[in-house]
């Protein structure tokens, strides 16, 4: 068994590993995806009303893959999700919702996956689409687990204390991005019914003060007569 101070050491440098590969969606090229141990990004997409949009990301035979969509604004908040493998099966079928997933533990195929996001049964509504992509090379793992085990710097159990650190460390990743597109759509919800009470009441304000201007006008109306404008007094 390893020490307790070496198994956060461990720790900390799979974890700094990991985060190394993550890719911001601004600066995120294929070439990043060869050197590392895996890729990471997320980005929000804005899909026009009746539009369609696919993205493709290359992904090796081998690896984890787990995609996440979610809509975190406009219309109705549902939009059409689907993956494609390399020779354009269907890796998650079509779906219609607010949030879609995928998670495949071993990739079959190497080559590039497409990621579509469907808009177009909705003919006046864009949308804002929340899309996390994140791939792990279980290859590279191993033979990072390999050199260590080679340059003595493992013991019996490192194996398998790597292998439980890196899956940990997946899936909370994956919850915490589950957790952050929730909380963006919240604050997109919030924001909208903000605008939508601020209009509402707006709209309101002006309806009772047309409605105050018209009561005077015809009150006003309903008490003259032509009589009293010729300075001629009735009877």
């Amino acid at each position: 068994m390893l020490p307790k101070e070496n198994l956060k050491y461990f720790a900390l440098f799979v974890w700094i590993s990991f985060r190394n590969f993550v890719a911001k969606a601004e600066n995120y090229t294929p070439e990043m995806s060869q050197d590392n141990l895996g890729t990471a990004y997320e980005f929000k997409i804005h899909i026009d009303a009746g539009k369609e949009d696919c993205f493709y990301q290359y992904i090796e035979a081998g690896s984890s893959l787990y995609i996440a969509f979610q809509v975190v604004r406009g219309g109705d908040s549902m939009a059409g999700f689907y993956v494609n493998g390399p020779t354009n099966q269907p890796i998650m079928p079509y779906q219609w919702k607010q949030h879609a997933e995928i998670d495949d533990s071993n990739v079959l195929q190497t080559g590039y996956y497409s990621l579509c996001i469907d808009n177009k049964p909705s003919s006046f509504h864009s949308k804002l689409v929340s899309l996390y992509l994140a791939s792990l090379k279980r290859d590279e793992w191993d033979k990072y687990i390999k050199e260590l085990s080679d340059s003595d710097v493992s013991v019996s159990n490192v194996t398998s204390m790597l292998r439980n650190v890196q899956l940990n460390i997946n899936e909370v990743v994956k919850k915490l991005e589950h957790s952050r597109q929730k909380h963006t759509y919240d604050l997109y919800l919030a924001d909208s019914n903000n605008r939508y009470v601020q209009n509402w009441s707006l709209i309101h304000c002006v309806v009772v003060i047309a409605c105050s201007i018209v009561q005077v006008i015809f009150v006003r109306k309903l008490f003259e007569s032509n009589e009293f404008k010729k300075g001629k007094v009735r009877a």
